[in-house]
């Protein structure tokens, strides 16, 4: 009980941080996407690999991001019967759905992020892009760190017992 429990605390932990992470890139995103604006607009200057680095920033945010919103309960749902059931069948319906499609779903993610991230540092693949951004490899492999991050936060949601 008290390993379930450390286990449950640490990836609370872990997935607050990427949410916290995700909120400091997405400032940085913010920020990236003003100085691209204003050199060229104000000043006709365009930099390829500026342009490829606040696209790269806002995928981290959002890959980052899932299994927090999972974790803040902050997901899309279409909830015409979901809203009126009750706490424990809500908790039944959330756990059966992490069960049956989160865990596998993640579990894919993972597997052919991982593929995908693996090939293209074995390429020391670039952008494709004339003067952008090299090791693309890196923005993979939040692909398949995705797929851990809802993994555990799919377990986390499985094995709590408090709503």
């Amino acid at each position: 009980m008290k390993l379930i429990r450390f286990f449950l605390n640490i990836t609370y932990k872990f997935t607050q941080t990427c949410g916290n992470l995700a909120s400091y890139f997405f400032l940085i995103l913010i920020l990236l996407v003003t100085i691209s604006v204003l050199l060229r607009y104000l000043f006709s200057i365009g930099f390829t690999w500026l342009q490829d680095l606040y696209i790269w920033i806002h995928a981290i945010v959002i890959l980052l991001g899932i299994s927090y919103t999972l974790k803040e309960d902050g997901h899309v749902r279409i909830d015409l019967i979901y809203r009126n059931l009750s706490k424990k069948k809500k908790k039944i319906i959330n756990r059966t759905g992490a069960i049956l499609f989160g865990l596998p779903f993640s579990y894919f993610v993972f597997f052919k992020g991982f593929q995908y991230f693996y090939r293209s540092y074995q390429l020391s693949e670039s952008s494709k892009e004339t003067g952008g951004l090299p090791a693309i490899y890196i923005l993979k492999f939040f692909i398949c760190f995705l797929g851990i991050a809802l993994f555990l936060e799919f377990l986390r949601l499985i094995f709590t017992k408090k709503e």
